[in-house]
């Protein structure tokens, strides 16, 4: 039996009894969809399934349960009759969440097809004001040295370049319109900012302004001032003063006013 016709083992009136339970849980809920297959079928497919049911002794038992989490039910299910034999539309995958999620799973059980086709899909993708917050955050679920959290960084950095324009002018207003940015996400961003920076110029340093952008925004998540260090209005910023600049002034206004006494 070819792997295309192995869909309808899937189906309500297949006889062939399910071994193995997916429970996935949504990141917008914590209450698990069930989605039932069948060991052999995903071991042919995928050799890290193969190693998981056959190769262990805890898999060798009936019923086996394995959690997914946060990721939609329809990615998954595309995921699943992919490995039961059907082609499956990267353009389908209608936004980054979603095609993030199925990286992860084709990266985790080791589809390298279709998981280059599905980082070619990541890097077509744009991002836009209302899925910023929610990139910035995917590129926390990345692991460290990997191709998709490259690609999202980039994303990252395409729109930052694209909306500000590396001018602080234009920061308060940034700020204002991207609500949802804690602490964690506003230094992720400046690790990616940092990063790519040093790839544009080489290793050099992109310009004067691009440093006080860097250190600006640093600066508000560790003092935890965001409202008191916005750089004035959009029509009149008023001038970065760095860190350390601030505690010398702070000493010379003292030794200022006590002359002045």
């Amino acid at each position: 039996m070819s792997q295309s016709n192995l869909l309808h083992f899937l189906g309500p009136n297949s006889r062939l009894p399910t071994d193995v339970t997916f429970q996935v849980i949504p990141s917008s809920s914590t209450s698990p969809v069930s989605v039932p297959a069948h060991k052999c079928f995903l071991a042919t497919a995928s050799s890290v399934f193969d190693k998981m049911f056959f190769e262990s002794d805890k898999s060798r038992g009936q019923g086996m349960v394995i959690e997914v989490k946060n990721l939609e039910e329809d990615v998954f299910r595309m995921f699943l009759n992919h490995m039961y034999g059907k082609d499956l539309v990267v353009e389908e995958l209608q936004d980054v969440p979603s095609t993030f999620g199925m990286f992860q799973l084709t990266e985790k059980y080791d589809i390298v097809e279709l998981k280059e086709k599905i980082l070619a899909r990541m890097k077509s993708l744009t991002v836009d004001k209302g899925t910023f917050v929610t990139i910035v955050h995917l590129v926390g679920q990345c692991e460290e040295h990997s191709e998709v959290k490259d690609v999202l960084q980039s994303m990252v950095f395409s729109y930052l370049q694209d909306t500000l324009g590396m001018s602080l002018g234009k920061l308060t207003m940034f700020m204002t319109e991207h609500g949802g940015m804690d602490g964690q996400a506003m230094v992720s961003v400046l690790g990616m900012v940092g990063k790519m920076v040093g790839k544009v110029s080489g290793g050099k340093g992109d310009s004067k302004e691009v440093e006080m952008f860097i250190n600006g925004m640093e600066d508000m998540v560790i003092t935890g001032t965001k409202d008191k260090v916005i750089m004035g209005t959009e029509d009149k910023p008023l001038p970065y003063i760095p860190p350390h600049r601030r505690q010398i002034e702070s000493v010379d206004s003292s030794i200022e006013s006590g002359d002045q006494e």
